[in-house]
């Protein structure tokens, strides 16, 4: 029997050797690290890109610049710290905004409809400072424009009495004594009409009087001494003996609108004075007829009369009343009616105490 020699091993190549693991990587040993190595240079393009490079750069930077795992994997972490910080920033920015929006809605929501609304803070983020002064400065050109017209109104209103007094010493020369009487009537409503405008002038002013500390003890007084000396019974109960935080002026105008409106439709008129925890109560009594209940709150209104009992109303502008109450919320108080249980009309005007 013939045997087959011996198979020779031939000769030892290296270079045959190293293509082994080329064709282990192609036939499916290499994915994994082929795998790897494209994540590697997608994490190195990213890099370069987030360092200002084009995309083309970024596709050559493993090429360009290789980073050793280590630095890389440290370059990721500082882009995303990056990026984290950027949207903290963002947020907490965002939330600033958001604070100053709502102090400056609260501010003027306290404040809505009162001439006395002080000045709105001009801090905080750049935006909301920004419009804050943007408020002050149109609510200060708006003020200027409501005292030229305020201005104008009591100018017009005091050169309206002249013509009135030459009228009415005309009037006293008609023969007709029926037609003097009605003139004379007449004259009486628009002197009643030109005074109340003048008033009315006066007491926009009198809103923008500042608030301070004011002895009102010493304020009634002199004022009961005023309508006595005038031959007016007025009396005063109570005793207030503590500051109280008013306008001198406008305190005294509605005092004395709700003290003549007393004494024009009733009697026994009388002013009770009390203090409460944290407000002053002075309440203007009278024994007259009342107000309806229908009519309570409508003779706040400008130029409304109201009728008292079962009695038309009498003469007036209508104006006293809407007058007293504006003031009066001028000095951060109100005025309130209630017709009195034993008859008679009840007008309580409420103001803030100083606080120690």
């Amino acid at each position: 029997m013939t045997k087959n020699p011996p198979m020779s091993a031939g000769p030892f190549h290296p270079a045959r050797a190293s293509e082994a693991p080329a064709r282990a990587d192609a036939d499916g040993v290499a994915p994994g690290r082929r795998s790897h190595r494209l994540a590697l240079i997608a994490a190195r393009a990213i890099a370069v890109a987030s360092l200002g490079q084009n995309a083309h750069a970024a596709t050559l930077a493993p090429l360009a610049c290789p980073l050793g795992d280590g630095l890389l994997w440290i370059v990721c972490v500082c882009v995303l710290v990056g990026f984290m910080l950027l949207a903290v920033f963002l947020w907490l920015e965002a939330m600033e905004l958001r604070a100053g929006a709502a102090r400056l809605a609260r501010a003027m929501e306290r404040h809505a409809g009162n001439a006395r609304m002080p000045e709105l803070a001009e801090g905080g983020p750049r935006a909301i400072a920004r419009l804050a002064r943007a408020i002050n400065t149109v609510r200060s050109r708006q003020a200027e424009r409501d005292a030229g017209h305020l201005d104008v109104q009591a100018a017009y209103a005091h050169d309206l009495r002249t013509p009135l007094t030459r009228m009415g010493l005309r009037c006293e020369m008609l023969e007709d004594e029926a037609l003097r009487e009605a003139m004379e009537r007449d004259l009486l409503q628009m002197r009643e009409l030109v005074e109340a405008s003048v008033a009315s002038a006066r007491m926009q002013r009198s809103v923008a009087e500042p608030l301070q500390r004011i002895d009102a003890d010493g304020l009634l007084g002199n004022l009961m001494r005023d309508y006595r000396d005038a031959g007016r019974a007025v009396a005063l109960d109570g005793h207030i003996g503590q500051p109280v935080m008013a306008c001198p002026l406008a305190l005294r105008r509605v005092l004395a609108n709700l003290i003549d409106n007393a004494l024009r439709y009733g009697s026994d008129v009388r002013i009770c004075a009390r203090v409460d925890a944290t407000s002053l109560v002075l309440a203007v009594v009278d024994s007259g007829p009342g107000i309806r209940p229908a009519q309570m709150d409508a003779v706040f209104a400008p130029w409304v009369r109201a009728q008292q009992g079962n009695q038309e109303g009498k003469p007036g502008s209508g104006l006293g009343l809407a007058i007293a109450r504006r003031l009066a919320r001028s000095m951060q108080g109100d005025l309130q009616l209630q017709n009195r249980r034993c008859g008679g009309l009840e007008a309580r005007l409420t103001l803030p105490l100083v606080v120690a």
